[in-house]
């Protein structure tokens, strides 16, 4: 599906980063003209400047607006909080306002992080935060200032496990580590959705068509733990080797993650009609497309 000529013009930020290289070339390809988008990064447009912003905003006059950049570096944000939440809320609030403005709908991109991860079951959209540490808590508090800012005109999208080209990701670590002959210790016991890039850009793409507001769930279909996800890139890779199985404790990081948080996409697939292929799918997909097999 591409986006309709309706929708644009297109302001992205963000555009450098992993999200970003995948959605960039999919509102490139349906763009109506070489004024109607705008790709940005954190060196063209600083988004916590909120004159740089406007200034932006005035000079796209955006119909519709994906917020991309954020501070993602879940471990560093403990020692950086403040860097952290102007970036993850501050810049959140001033581009979902300067987008209110202009009247274009805003796009804000969210995390499986802003839920405890101790539900044994699928997290929905309405259910009670609980987020942990400083990286999940700028995450859900930006969630509500880009509510208050955008009013009606907002659409926030919580994903997962992202990984894809245009960065380093997990799964680029574990293939890398393993053709490098170094140890690959994996756990057991966090469980989430792994989500393609390509993919997400997609349902974003099609959200946006449709006319989705308020707050979706979008990530993989089915669940994985990361120990699942590293195993299934080394087949698909042709990587005769396996992970060590540990656990989160014999691990241990800066940052607590949730144990487990599946995030369910019904409500995407009835409001939408779009439906995630199932992660093992998007995996072989991957690895395939980046040329990553031995």
């Amino acid at each position: 599906m591409s986006l309709s000529h309706r929708h644009y013009p297109v302001l992205v930020t963000g555009a450098a980063g992993l999200l970003g290289h995948a959605l960039g070339p999919r509102l490139a390809a349906s763009a109506p003209g070489p004024d109607a988008l705008r790709l940005t990064d954190l060196a063209e447009l600083d988004v916590t400047d909120p004159a740089a912003v406007a200034d932006a905003v005035r000079a796209v006059r955006p119909h519709t607006v994906f917020h991309l950049a954020a501070w993602t570096d879940v471990d560093a944000a403990e020692t950086h909080p403040g860097e952290a939440r102007r970036l993850n809320v501050e810049a959140a609030e001033t581009v979902a306002r300067a987008a209110a403005q202009a009247g274009a709908l805003v796009v804000h991109m969210s995390t499986d992080f802003v839920f405890d991860g101790t539900r044994p079951g699928l997290y929905v959209e309405d259910d009670p935060l609980g987020p942990q540490g400083v990286y999940a808590r700028t995450k859900a508090e930006a969630e509500a200032r880009v509510r208050a800012a955008a009013r009606q005109r907002h659409l926030v999208v919580r994903t997962a496990w992202l990984y894809g080209a245009g960065g380093p990701d997990f799964l680029d670590v574990i293939l890398s580590r393993a053709r490098a002959g170094e140890p690959l210790r994996v756990v057991t016991d966090q469980v989430g959705c792994p989500t393609w890039s390509e993919d997400l850009a997609a349902a974003l793409v099609a959200m946006v068509e449709w006319g989705a507001r308020g707050t979706l769930h979008a990530c993989g279909a089915g669940e994985a733990s990361r120990w699942d996800l590293a195993a299934e890139a080394l087949r698909a890779a042709g990587v005769d080797r396996m992970p060590e199985r540990v656990t989160t404790a014999d691990m241990p990081r800066p940052a607590r993650r949730p144990a487990r948080a599946v995030l369910s996409t019904a409500r995407l697939a009835e409001t939408v009609g779009f439906r995630f292929p199932p992660w093992q799918e998007s995996v072989w997909k991957y690895v395939a497309l980046m040329g990553k097999r031995s």
